[in-house]
C-alpha cells in the first residue's frame, strides 16, 4: 500500500511539474485595468479632420429607385467608425474609438471593434467602453472578423503564432470562453492544406448561419448558428458544424484567394445561397479580375456571378446581399464601394479619399438610434458619373507584398524585383506616372557602373518610350525622379515595362540599380485625396506591422 501511494505522489509531481513547465512557456497576459484602456494620450489626432470634410462628394452614382435604402457602416481612413447616409453624409461617428479591420452595430447600437491595441472592444452609442476582451498569450491576436451571435455572445476570429495558424473563441458576457475550434485540429479535412507554408489557413472571415430553406429540408449540415468560414489561403470556404466541430460542408472550385462568404437569409431571393467575393489574385478568373459569386451550397456550382473589367481588388473585400437581390461590394484595395442590381447595373458608388474597409448597408430601422436619425433631412439627391471608374488594383504596376523594400539615401522604396518588368495595365481618366530609378551609390562603394533606364508602353502592339535615361556613378546624379503624363492612354489596356541596362568595370552589381515601384495617379478619379500624414501611434504601428506580417500582406 505504501509503495502504491509513493508512486502516485511521484506521478502527481510529475504532472505538476510538466503543467507548470507548459505554463511558463505560454505565460498569459498580464489582464489589464480598465482604467489602461483608451487614455486620451494614446489617441492620434485623425478625428479632428471629421469636422473639415465634404463627404457628399465622395458619392459618385446615386439611383434612388434602384439603389436599396438604408445607412452605411464604416471606417474612415479604416480606423474610425463611421455611418453614414446613402448621400454620403456623415450622421453618426465614434471619434475616439479606433479600430482594425472590422466594426458591428448590434440591434441595440452597441458597436463591437477589434481595437488597434489588439483588444475586442465594446461600446455604446455615445463612444463609452462598455466591455473589452484580451486574449490570454501574447503571441496570439485577434484579426479579420467578429461577429455578435444570435446569444449575444461575441465570436472572434484569431490566430495562434506558434503554428500561425487560426481559431475561433466565443467569448460571453463575464469574458468565459464558451466555445473554441482550431482549425489545426482539422488540417487533414483540407486538401489544400499546405505543411510547408508558413500561413496555411488564413481565415479572413466568419458568420452564423441564418435560418434557410436547405436546413428546412432536412439538411442539417445548414443547421442555423452553424459558423460559415472563409480560409483565403486554402482558397477555400467551409461549415463548421457547432454542436460536433466537424467540418460539415466546403467549397474550393475556382475560389482564388476569397473573402467574405455569407449565406442569404431565409425570406429573401437567394435563400440559401453563399456569396463570396473571389479575389483572383493569383489570376485564376483571367488576369487581374475579380468576381462576385453566388454558389449553390448542394449542386457546389456557380449560381450566378458578376464581373467587370474595371473591377479588381487583389486582397481584401466584401459582398453584402441586400433587398431585391442586390449586393453591395466593397472593392477594398482598390479605392471604393459599390452598389449593383441583378443585372450589373451599379447603382450606387461611393469612392473616398482612401481605401475603403468591409462597408456594411444597415436598414433605417436596424437599432433606435438609427430609427431615430432616418427623418432627421436624409433626401434622394440622384447623380450618375458616366465616366466609369477604374479600380486602383488595374492600374497598380506590382503591388507592395511582390516589391522588395530597401533603403536608397535614407528613404525606404518599393523596388521592382528584376532589372526587366513588364505589367498588364488599364490606364485610368487623367493619369500620370511618377518614376523613380537610379544607382545605389551608398553601397557602390569606389566601384564604378553606368546603367540606362528605360520605360516603355505599348498601345495596340505600338511601342513608345518614354523615360530613356543614363546614369553614371562617377557624373552628376544617381538617382532621378519624374512624372509622365498618361492622358492620352485613358481607359486602355497597355503594357507597361521598366528595364535596366549595366554597364560595370567589375564584377556584375545588377542589384545597384534599381527601378522604384513606379505609381500612376489619377486626378479625375481622386481629385479630393489628400496628402497623407503622420497620423498614427508608436504602438498602432507596431500591432499594424504585427498583423500584416503575420498574416504575410507585408515581408
Amino acid at each position: 500500500m505504501l509503495k502504491r501511494c509513493l508512486v502516485l505522489v511521484v506521478i502527481v509531481g510529475i504532472t505538476a511539474a510538466v503543467f507548470h513547465h507548459l505554463r511558463s512557456r505560454e505565460e498569459p497576459w498580464r489582464p489589464l485595468e480598465r482604467s489602461e484602456i483608451d487614455q486620451p494620450g494614446q489617441l492620434d489626432d485623425l478625428h479632428f479632420e471629421l469636422r473639415d470634410l465634404d463627404p457628399e462628394t465622395w458619392v459618385r452614382t446615386y439611383l434612388p429607385d434602384l439603389a436599396s435604402p438604408g445607412f452605411n457602416l464604416g471606417l474612415y481612413k479604416r480606423r474610425i467608425p463611421i455611418i453614414f447616409d446613402i448621400n454620403g453624409r456623415i450622421v453618426h461617428s465614434w471619434p475616439e474609438v479606433r479600430a482594425a479591420g472590422r466594426v458591428r452595430l448590434s440591434r441595440e447600437g452597441r458597436l463591437a471593434v477589434i481595437g488597434t491595441d489588439n483588444l475586442i472592444k465594446e461600446y455604446d452609442w455615445d463612444g463609452n467602453l462598455m466591455w473589452y476582451f484580451q486574449l490570454p498569450n501574447e503571441g496570439h491576436f485577434p484579426h479579420h472578423d467578429l461577429i455578435r451571435l444570435r446569444n449575444d455572445n461575441i465570436l472572434i476570429l484569431a490566430q495562434d503564432d506558434t503554428t500561425n495558424t487560426d481559431y475561433l473563441w466565443e467569448i460571453d458576457s463575464q469574458r468565459n470562453v464558451v466555445w473554441e475550434w482550431w482549425i489545426n485540429d482539422h488540417n487533414q479535412e483540407f486538401s489544400a492544406w499546405d505543411y510547408e507554408s508558413d500561413h496555411p489557413s488564413h481565415c479572413n472571415s466568419i458568420r452564423e448561419l441564418p435560418q434557410n430553406r436547405y436546413f428546412d429540408a432536412g439538411d442539417t449540415r445548414f443547421r442555423p448558428g452553424n459558423i460559415l468560414v472563409s480560409a483565403r489561403n486554402l482558397n477555400t470556404i467551409f461549415v463548421i458544424d457547432k454542436t460536433t466541430g466537424d467540418v460539415v460542408w466546403q467549397y474550393s472550385k475556382g475560389l482564388d484567394h476569397q473573402h467574405e462568404a455569407v449565406m442569404v437569409e431565409r425570406g429573401r431571393r437567394g435563400d440559401g445561397l453563399v456569396i463570396v467575393f473571389n479575389n483572383g489574385l493569383e489570376n485564376l478568373n483571367a488576369y487581374r479580375k475579380s468576381l462576385v459569386q453566388t454558389i449553390d451550397p448542394l449542386e457546389n456550382e456557380v449560381a450566378w456571378e458578376y464581373g467587370s473589367e474595371f473591377f479588381f481588388s487583389a486582397v481584401g473585400g466584401t459582398a453584402q446581399p441586400l433587398p431585391e437581390e442586390n449586393i453591395l461590394i466593397t472593392s477594398s484595395n482598390s479605392g471604393r464601394a459599390f452598389e449593383i442590381a441583378p443585372d450589373g447595373l451599379i447603382v450606387w458608388e461611393w469612392v473616398p479619399s482612401f481605401n475603403p474597409m468591409r462597408l456594411e448597408r444597415l436598414p433605417f430601422d436596424y437599432c433606435p438610434q438609427l430609427t431615430a436619425l432616418t427623418h432627421s433631412g436624409i433626401s434622394a439627391r440622384a447623380r450618375r458619373v458616366e465616366r466609369p471608374f477604374v479600380d486602383t488594383g488595374l492600374y497598380r504596376f506590382d503591388f507592395p507584398f511582390n516589391t522588395e523594400a530597401r533603403v536608397v539615401k535614407g528613404k525606404k522604396l518599393r523596388l521592382v524585383l528584376s532589372n526587366r518588368e513588364c505589367r498588364q495595365l488599364l490606364i485610368p481618366p487623367e493619369a500620370s506616372v511618377k518614376v523613380n530609378y537610379g544607382i545605389d551609390g551608398e553601397n557602390l562603394g569606389d566601384r564604378s557602373m553606368r546603367a540606362r533606364f528605360t520605360m516603355t508602353i505599348v498601345d495596340d502592339g505600338t511601342p513608345s518610350v518614354i523615360v530613356d535615361k543614363s546614369l553614371d556613378s562617377r557624373k552628376g546624379k544617381l538617382q532621378m525622379r519624374r512624372t509622365v503624363p498618361l492622358v492620352a492612354y485613358a481607359y486602355q489596356h497597355v503594357e507597361m515595362c521598366v528595364s535596366t541596362e549595366i554597364n560595370s568595370e567589375t564584377e556584375n552589381m545588377a542589384e545597384l540599380a534599381f527601378w522604384a515601384n513606379p505609381i500612376i495617379n489619377s486626378k479625375s478619379q481622386h481629385p479630393q485625396r489628400p496628402r497623407a500624414g503622420n497620423r498614427i501611434t508608436k504602438q498602432e504601428r507596431e500591432l499594424r506591422d504585427q498583423q500584416l506580417k503575420a498574416l504575410s500582406y507585408i515581408n
